[in-house]
């Protein structure tokens, strides 16, 4: 056998030995934080994103979708690359439909509203948000920095885990809803308990 023989017949089996990478398209993304849920062959799968807002509802993921643990994905339509922790795979449909019901906010009830940063520095995570339905009080969980004046949006119309932007920087924040549509006394009350 020539060397040449022998070096496709070596390459043939490291093409058949290796696993292949188990890509897939993501099922849902939008209003779930940084949560993504991915369709694969094997079922479905959850993703814990490192960056926020990074994969949109129906990109094709390139990457191993189907191993527990810390992953690189590449996203074609963008030319974009994230990293994420693959914490569920082999979901069925069921399974992953009460999953995005438990982590995702629904498009049919998002409402999106806008207001002024009042109070940030010296309260910790917490941001007190003026709106026109009342005072939000905000918990910073990643993102940039905000200051008294900026404009954030988002939906703020109920508890829970939210994207919230900044219209000055363009920032993007990953924000719990602590508290809503409170009255200023009631605002002014727990921004004298969280800031300094």
């Amino acid at each position: 056998m020539t060397i040449r023989a022998t070096f496709f017949t070596v390459l043939a089996f490291f093409a058949f030995a290796v696993p292949a990478l188990a890509d897939g398209t993501v099922l849902r993304a939008k209003g779930c934080g940084g949560k993504v849920f991915v369709a694969t062959e094997q079922g479905f799968s959850v993703l814990e994103a490192t960056e926020l807002g990074i994969a949109q509802d129906n990109d094709k993921l390139v990457g191993n979708t189907n191993t527990i643990g810390y992953q690189s994905f590449f996203i074609p339509e963008s030319g974009r690359r994230f990293s994420a922790s693959v914490d569920e795979t082999g979901l069925g449909k069921s399974e992953v439909t009460t999953r995005i019901a438990a982590s995702c906010r629904s498009a049919a009830v998002e409402r999106v509203i806008s207001g002024q940063v009042e109070r940030a520095a010296g309260c910790g995570n917490k941001i007190f948000v003026n709106t026109d339905t009342g005072y939000v009080v905000l918990d910073r969980l990643a993102g940039g920095l905000v200051y008294p004046g900026d404009t954030l949006t988002g939906d703020f119309t109920s508890a829970g885990r939210t994207t919230a932007k900044d219209r000055q920087t363009g920032a993007e924040l990953v924000v719990f809803v602590d508290d809503f549509e409170l009255p200023k006394s009631a605002a002014q009350r727990k921004i004298t308990e969280s800031c300094r």
